[in-house]
């Protein structure tokens, strides 16, 4: 059976791992929190783009002003945040999963076709039909990027459900360890209640006159007791020395005397060191509650 201190230690140890879990899934999840919005602003960013090649395509084509360089800086632009996404080396790398990896290969079949077809438009007549094969792929690469970013809010949202979930599980622990320790608590004012009660019934004296806490109360008592153990104590060493003293008169009348005489001088002597053990264990037991409470006051 485990003592009342070591469940409180074992109690104390569990709440502060749960605390302190706590505390490190919070740091992770905010931040964690402030790549999830990088991540998602990229990919949502790479929709954008798709669609921004082909509308630069299309003003290049009526020969506005500044398409072809603008295209030129979206086509970068996308396959630069591409490789953010999918590069092994890359902090949004540990944001994927194997849906979004396939989507994503997809996304990167479409590009590359799409950039073939582009590089060949600008370099041919500039018909009409390789515009709208480009128009259709743009089309099919936006479809799939929208899928992406979704499939990576699903896999924020999975992310942070998780550390909810883990939070709960040990909000629920530490809640029962709570309720727990109020057990105990209430379990030790109830063993201190019967403490006082026997110290009382110790004592003899119901109403002691003294200050302080249940302890304190109690110490009272025993040493009441023991005050009164050690008058008993010195008023059975005066009767001892009163016999030996009548001893010692009656001592040469007849053998039947002696011997009768010497077994109530061992009676005594046994009476009396039995009563000095007494008190020995009751002086401990003092001392021992007297740095209990010490050790609870500091």
């Amino acid at each position: 059976m485990q003592s009342i201190s070591t469940k409180i230690r074992w109690m104390v140890a569990i709440l502060s791992i749960n605390l302190i879990t706590i505390i490190l899934v919070d740091i992770w999840l905010n931040s964690s929190q402030k790549l999830d919005a990088k991540v998602i602003n990229t990919a949502g960013k790479q929709r954008m783009l798709s669609q921004r090649t082909v509308l630069e395509l299309h003003r290049l084509l009526v020969d506005e002003e500044g398409a072809y360089e603008r295209l030129e800086s979206a086509r970068a632009e996308f396959d630069n945040n591409f490789k953010q996404l999918n590069m092994a080396a890359s902090d949004y790398r540990g944001f994927s999963n194997d849906e979004i990896d396939k989507t994503m290969m997809e996304v990167h079949a479409h590009w590359n076709r799409m950039g073939g077809l582009i590089d060949r438009y600008l370099q041919g007549d500039h018909n009409l039909f390789d515009l709208k094969t480009i128009y259709d792929n743009g089309d099919q690469t936006l479809s799939l990027m929208d899928k992406a970013v979704s499939q990576y809010e699903d896999a924020m949202m999975g992310k942070r459900l998780l550390a909810h979930r883990i939070q709960i599980f040990l909000a629920f622990i530490s809640f029962g360890i709570i309720l727990y320790m109020a057990r105990t608590t209430l379990e030790i004012q109830r063993n201190f209640d019967k403490f006082l009660d026997h110290s009382q019934m110790i004592s003899g004296v119901k109403n002691l006159e003294c200050r302080g806490n249940e302890l304190d109360v109690a110490c009272s008592h025993i040493e009441y007791f023991l005050r009164n153990v050690e008058e008993a104590l010195q008023s059975a060493a005066d009767a001892v020395e009163k016999s030996e003293a009548a001893t010692l008169v009656l001592v040469g009348s007849t053998p039947e005397a002696e011997a009768i005489l010497e077994q109530n001088e061992d009676v005594m002597i046994q009476v009396s060191e039995e009563l000095h053990q007494t008190s020995m264990r009751l002086k401990k037991l003092k001392n021992n509650l007297e740095k209990a409470n010490s050790i609870r006051n500091a």
